[in-house]
């Protein structure tokens, strides 16, 4: 059973509405892991990653290590994907990507979530920064989670489609 498709003569979900970028940024600061993925020499690959999503700059980053896979792949084909899910919404966001070695900016972005994964602080674990320029973002600002079971009960029981929200695009 589909509860969803993006067949053009699909009731649900409707067409594609424009959505605020601002909008799309507080979807994305209200979810902490995407699904990173990166194109590397045998083809693509992904990994939940933390993001920090910084609108006021217009960027994502992601802290990794110099020498990680998401790091050497970004460092031979910038393309990346990112894919965010939340209580109801998600967010499909395709993007230029760079590895920033820069130690300010490193510093500047380091918080208790990477000092767990990285006790003995940047310097000690070579960190660098993935600077994520995003590109377009394809939408479903969904209704939450207990709104969307109740819209997808009362389809079932009604015959007709349920509302479980906007599907939309932006460009960031």
């Amino acid at each position: 059973m589909s509860l969803v498709s993006d067949h053009e003569t699909t009731q649900n979900p409707p067409s594609i509405q424009p959505i605020p970028a601002d909008r799309v940024w507080e979807m994305l600061k209200a979810v902490d892991v995407a699904m990173l993925i990166t194109r590397g020499a045998d083809g693509l690959r992904g990994r939940p990653m933390s993001t920090i999503p910084t609108p006021e700059k217009g960027v994502i980053y992601v802290l990794t290590e110099r020498d990680s896979r998401a790091a050497r792949d970004v460092g031979a084909d910038g393309s990346v994907f990112l894919s965010y899910q939340g209580r109801g919404d998600h967010v499909a966001l395709s993007g230029q990507a760079s590895v920033s070695p820069e130690m300010g900016l490193v510093k500047d972005l380091w918080n208790p979530g990477a000092q767990a994964f990285w006790p003995n602080g940047p310097e000690a674990h070579d960190v660098v920064a993935l600077v994520i320029d995003p590109g377009h973002a394809d939408v479903w600002d969904g209704n939450g989670l207990l709104r969307g079971i109740a819209s997808i009960v009362k389809g079932a029981v009604t015959g007709k489609s349920p509302d479980l929200g906007t599907r939309g695009a932006a460009d960031l």
